[in-house]
Order: structure tokens, then sequence, then C-alpha cells
């Protein structure tokens, strides 16, 4: 079990980092992007969340179940879902922070359902630590909403709405391709 959770989570990574850089391959050369708009205290509060029972939940159950109670399935399982969040991290601060790119946007489209495919599978392996099963169940509400969250929020994040009617877009080699009545 525990070969099969390293195998499909490294296969995912290989394929995330290769799409990441053919995709930061594809929009250079261009400008720095700035980075994403300031968020207001509502979205902040949604980070503390996030962080609260996307990272400390399942690194407490971790640490109680898989650890100390000595449960095989709960390490595989939260122990690969913790690891790929900080990857993820990781991904995001190269492509926002290192390249400056638009392209950090794309990282949680790539992560975020995959955490729902990791977090299904835990539930599929991990049998009895009451702490550890409801952390997986919370895990799935979480990133459920979160995708619903990230989803809708590409437009501003990318700042669509800033770009003026006859920008060309350097990429795409034709004019702004979101103005009204362009064909």
């Amino acid at each position: 079990m525990a070969g099969q959770f390293a195998l499909l989570n490294l296969l995912f990574l290989a394929v995330a980092a290769a799409v990441l850089l053919w995709a930061q391959r594809r929009t250079r050369p261009g400008p720095p992007f700035p980075g994403p708009r300031p968020v207001g205290p509502l979205f902040k509060a949604w980070l503390v969340v996030i962080w609260l029972v996307g990272m400390a939940l399942p690194l407490v159950a971790l640490l109680v179940d898989g650890v100390a109670g000595g449960q095989a399935a709960v390490r595989a399982a939260l122990g690969w879902y913790l690891l790929l969040f900080v990857a993820q991290i990781g991904f995001e601060l190269l492509a926002w922070k290192r390249w400056r790119s638009p392209v950090w946007v794309i990282v949680p489209c790539l992560f975020l359902p995959w955490r729902l495919f990791q977090v299904t599978m835990g539930l599929m392996v991990v049998e009895g630590p009451p702490l550890s099963v409801a952390t997986l169940w919370a895990l799935m509400l979480l990133w459920v909403i979160n995708i619903g969250v990230h989803y809708s929020n590409i437009p501003n994040s990318l700042r669509w709405d800033a770009h003026p009617a006859d920008a060309r877009f350097a990429a795409l080699g034709h004019p702004n391709p979101f103005r009204k009545g362009a064909q």
C-alpha cells in the first residue's frame, strides 16, 4: 500500500512539474507578472481555515494515529498528502516569486483535484482511528469548497479586467481575445 501511494504521488509530481515547465515556457518572453491583488479580510480568514484544517489537523492525525498509534495506512495516506501539500506551496512560490509568472495560478488547478484523489484513497485504506477518518472527511469538504473558491477567482487573480480592449498578448500572437465582440 505504501509503495502504491509513493508511486502514484511521485508520478503526479513529475507530471505536474512537466506541465508547469511547459506552461512557463509558453508564457515567455513576457513582462513579469505583478502577482495577485491584495486579498480582503474574508479571504485571509479562509486562508487560516486552510492552514488549520488542511495542514495542522492532518499533521496532528499523522502524529497521533500514524506515528504514536503505529497505523501504516495513516502514515501512507496523510504522509503523502502533507508532502504534496508542501510541494504545492513550493511550486507556487517558484512560479510567483522566482519566475514572476502567471503560471502560478495553474498550480492549484493541478494540485486541488489531486488532493481530492489523495483523500479518497486515504478514506479507502484508513480504517479505525476516528481522528484520522474525521480528518480525511474534513479534508474532503475543505478541498471541494476550495476548488470552487480558487476556480471562481482565476479571472481576478490573473487581473483579466485590467487588460485594455486593444491589448496585444504576445504569447497568443493576436489581439485581446477577451474583448467584447472578439472573434
